[in-house]
């Protein structure tokens, strides 16, 4: 009797203790579901526009949130349809089908793209999500967004190429890709009209885009910063997909007649094993000016903080040698007056100066004068000096100061 007692009274603390394990485990459980972030909002979760939103006749005519389409200019070319069957794994709908879009680029006059329409006040929200695969990989585009007033496609506020934001680029992989709606300055997001995909180099391709979600957290920022950080540098730009820079800024040329400077980016010449560089025809005679900027500050919009900052570098060739330039850079005050501070000539900070080789120029930033590092409005190349030529930039960095590098 007492042997049946003791087993007994062990199986009673067996059963107790799984009762409690079991009991704690959910309650983490819970708590675990609690603390995570929110899932997103899929297109369908979206709000609607606001009620006091005015829209145009072909939009309320044809516009309805999830309606894809394509926009094109002969003789460029494109085609965009659900697929059932390619779609993210992932994919919890009942009825799976993602996104499907052929493009060719024929040439740089024309146009095309693809868009999904939204319709929704994204106000609360933080950051867009989508998961894309291409079938051959290495496919590009722009990324842009308009609200109701602005709709015509072609006209979106773009923020830059898909590879700003998928390291290493579109692959025959499934990929998530993470953008801060914030990038997207310009468009009234509380009413989104559509999502752009619109493409700006001459090639063709096929991809898929599948899950489309909205979060209210910011999953970007403090990448960002962190990858500064483990780098050591800023890459301001590397030419290779897109006339913007990357952090989404405008990029042009400068010119007052009869000087001139022509630029594009170019794949022939580039630093490093693939990529583009950009390409600059000058002509600067003995009136005039010419040269080329990139933009750091939105146009009317937040200026950037290069203070953490302690010099500006690039990679320069000449197709002669011999190319001469100067480099500025300008602050808000720069930027209102339509001039920048000059740091000098490329032959003060590379010993013989251009030449038809790849070489690496490194300025710090105190050279530039008294500038206020913490609202930086752009970095110019200026053609001061009479003559003309072609000259190659890549790979613009800020490198950060040396006490912020861990």
């Amino acid at each position: 009797m007492k042997k049946k007692f003791i087993v007994y009274s062990l199986g009673l603390r067996v059963l107790v203790s799984l009762f409690l394990f079991f009991t704690l485990s959910s309650q983490l459980s819970a708590l675990s579901c609690f603390a995570a972030t929110d899932p997103g909002a899929s297109l369908n979760d979206l709000p609607p526009l606001p009620k006091e939103t005015e829209l145009f006749a072909s939009e309320k005519l044809f516009g309805y949130r999830g309606k894809i389409g394509g926009f094109v200019m002969s003789p460029s070319r494109v085609g965009v349809y659900y697929d059932q069957k390619t779609f993210c794994p992932s994919d919890e709908q009942t009825n799976r089908q993602a996104m499907k879009v052929m493009y060719k680029q024929a040439d740089k006059k024309s146009f095309c793209g693809a868009y999904v329409i939204l319709m929704a006040d994204l106000s609360q929200y933080k950051t867009v999500t989508f998961m894309i695969k291409g079938r051959d990989g290495k496919e590009t585009f722009e990324i842009g967004l308009n609200d109701v007033i602005s709709n015509k496609r072609e006209d979106a506020v773009f923020i830059g190429a898909i590879n700003r934001y998928l390291p290493g680029g579109i692959t025959k992989d499934w990929k998530e890709v993470k953008i801060p709606l914030s990038d997207f300055y310009g468009p009234d997001i509380s009413k989104a009209y559509s999502l752009i995909f619109g493409f700006n180099q001459i090639g063709q391709g096929v991809f898929w885009v599948d899950e489309i979600k909205f979060f209210k957290e910011d999953f970007v920022a403090k990448a960002r910063a962190d990858d500064i950080k483990k780098k050591g540098y800023l890459l301001l730009d590397d030419f290779d997909y897109s006339d913007l820079n990357l952090l989404g800024r405008k990029t042009n040329a400068y010119k007052k007649l009869p000087s001139v400077c022509l630029y594009e980016r170019v794949p022939e010449e580039h630093y490093g094993p693939e990529g583009r560089s950009l390409k600059m025809d000058f002509k600067k005679d003995t009136t005039g000016w010419c040269g080329y900027y990139t933009m750091l500050n939105q146009i009317d919009g937040e200026y950037y903080d290069l203070s953490p900052y302690r010099s500006v570098s690039f990679m320069v060739k000449g197709k002669s040698g011999g190319e001469k330039f100067e480099i500025g850079m300008a602050d808000k005050n720069w930027v209102i007056i339509g001039d920048s501070l000059k740091a000098g000539g490329v032959d003060k900070y590379l010993a013989g100066g251009v030449t038809t080789q790849w070489k690496e120029v490194v300025i710090p930033l105190e050279d530039f004068g008294l500038l206020d590092f913490t609202q930086m409005g752009s970095l110019v190349m200026n053609f001061s000096e009479k003559g003309e030529g072609t000259v190659y930039i890549d790979d613009i960095k800020f490198y950060l100061k040396e006490s912020l590098v861990p």
